[in-house]
């Protein structure tokens, strides 16, 4: 092979030979790249920023209990069960008296705080709560609170009384909260009821 054919195959001096293959692909993969968070944040624009999952709840739960709502948390933070008074605790008075209580039944009183942890507001009532009683967990009356609706603020809290009455069987208690953004309400194990004795109504006045 002659120096002419030689100097014809090899490369010039002072321009070494490239591969460019590399170049182009990263190219190519960084073009990909763009493009995909173009899409991703076109998705994100067209469904709206994420919202906060809702905390999914097992429950029953107990007193004092810290309890994830929609809005942020609920607790009963104590309970009492008030028997009703007899003639005796009475000293023989047993008509005319405002929210009487008979011996057969037992005042339920619920202390309960709620939380409003959004950054909006959000309206709360004392009907959002419910004694149920038994097996059945049957509701039984009406809720006397301390408080009326409202609307509470955010990062604010609002404490308050629930007051109901029950039959005194040895019923198992519960309260229920109806939470507004969810579709199972909140339940919280108050325990059992006392009894009735036997001379609960000694010294009341019969009817004949």
């Amino acid at each position: 092979m002659t120096a002419r054919s030689i100097a014809a195959h090899e490369p010039a001096l002072g321009r070494p030979v490239v591969n460019r293959m590399p170049l182009v692909a990263l190219v190519l993969s960084v073009a990909a790249l763009a493009v995909g968070g173009i899409v991703v944040s076109v998705g994100l624009i067209q469904a709206g920023a994420p919202q906060p999952a809702i905390p999914q709840l097992k429950g029953p739960f107990g007193v004092s209990q810290d309890i994830p709502t929609s809005f942020g948390a609920l607790a009963i933070d104590n309970v009492e069960k008030v028997n009703g008074l007899t003639a005796k605790d009475l000293a023989g008075v047993t008509h005319g008296i405002s929210n009487y209580v008979p011996p057969n039944k037992t005042q339920v009183q619920a202390s309960v705080t709620m939380t409003n942890l959004l950054g909006e507001t959000i309206d709360y009532s004392p009907t959002q709560f419910r004694l149920l009683v038994g097996k059945d967990r049957k509701p039984v009356g009406e809720v006397r609170a301390s408080f009326r609706p409202g609307t509470l603020q955010p990062d604010a809290s609002i404490s308050g009384q629930l007051k109901f009455v029950a039959p005194r069987n040895g019923s198992k208690l519960w309260i229920e909260f109806t939470d507004p953004k969810r579709g199972t309400p909140v339940l919280v194990d108050l325990g059992k009821t006392g009894k009735t004795p036997d001379s609960a109504f000694d010294g009341f006045h019969k009817t004949h």
